[in-house]
C-alpha cells in the first residue's frame, strides 16, 4: 500500500508537470498570410509634341519663260520676256493633316521684254495659297499648292500711250506648283517648288477709255524656307 500511494504520487507530480509545461510554451504566431506583390505600373509614356498648325515662309523666286500679252483686247501680241526676279511670302494654316490655306503675297521685278528697251515693270501679285502636302518619310514631305489672287502692274513713266500714262493694268492671276519641303529642325525648314502662272491684266487707253491687255505668263521656281509654329 505505501510503494502503491507512492507510485500514484510520482504519476501525478509527472502529470503536473507536464501539463505546466505545456500551458508555458510560447504560442505559435500564425503563419502571416502572403499577399501577391502589387504589380509596377506601367511608366507613363512621354506626351507628343504638339502638331504645328502655323508656318510662315520666305522665297526668292527666278521667274523664266517669261511673255507679256499687249495689245486692244481680243488683239494681243505676245512677246518673250528678259529673266525678271522676286520675292515671296507666305503664311499657312493647317485645316486638316496635310492640307493648308493662307496667303501668299509676291513682288517680281525687271520685267521687260527682250528686244525692247526702256524701263522695267514691277508687278505685285497678291495671293491665296492652298496646297496639300504628304509626308515621304518624317522630315521630308512633297507637296501641291494652287495660288489664285489679283495682280497689278506698275508702269514705269516712260511707258506712255498717245503721249499720257495709262492707268495700272490690273487682273486675276492664278499659279500652280509643286515642290518639297526638308524639316532642318523641328522647327525650321526649307523648300523648293516649280510651277507656272498666268495673269490677266488690263487697262483703259488713255482718251478712248478701251479696253487694252498687258498680260504676263511665267514659268516661276521657288527656293526658300521658313517657320513652323
Amino acid at each position: 500500500m505505501r510503494k502503491l500511494s507512492l507510485f500514484v504520487g510520482l504519476t501525478l507530480f509527472a502529470l503536473a508537470g507536464s501539463a505546466r509545461a505545456q500551458d508555458e510554451a510560447p504560442a505559435v504566431a500564425p503563419a502571416a498570410e502572403s499577399t501577391p506583390s502589387a504589380e509596377a505600373a506601367p511608366a507613363p509614356a512621354a506626351a507628343a509634341a504638339p502638331e504645328s498648325k502655323m508656318q510662315i515662309g520666305v522665297a526668292f523666286l527666278p521667274m523664266l519663260m517669261g511673255k507679256m500679252g499687249a495689245g486692244p483686247s481680243g488683239d494681243d501680241t505676245w512677246s518673250d520676256l528678259k529673266l525678271a526676279y522676286g520675292v515671296g511670302l507666305s503664311f499657312s494654316y493647317n485645316v486638316i493633316a496635310g492640307l493648308s490655306v493662307g496667303i501668299a503675297p509676291q513682288a517680281l521685278f525687271a520685267v521687260k521684254p527682250k528686244d525692247g528697251g526702256g524701263d522695267a515693270i514691277t508687278e505685285y501679285d497678291i495671293m491665296a495659297r492652298i496646297a496639300y502636302a504628304y509626308s515621304v518619310i518624317p522630315a521630308l514631305a512633297v507637296y501641291a499648292e494652287a495660288l489664285p489672287g489679283y495682280s497689278i502692274l506698275s508702269l514705269p513713266d516712260s511707258l506712255t500711250m498717245m503721249g499720257e500714262k495709262p492707268d495700272s493694268p490690273k487682273g486675276f492671276v492664278v499659279g500652280f506648283g509643286a515642290g518639297a519641303a526638308y524639316d532642318i529642325t523641328d522647327q525650321f525648314f526649307a523648300n523648293v517648288g516649280v510651277g507656272y502662272q498666268m495673269a490677266f491684266q488690263k487697262t483703259k487707253t488713255p482718251g478712248e477709255n478701251e479696253d487694252y491687255d498687258m498680260r504676263t505668263k511665267f514659268l516661276r521656281i521657288a527656293v526658300g524656307g521658313g517657320m513652323k509654329f
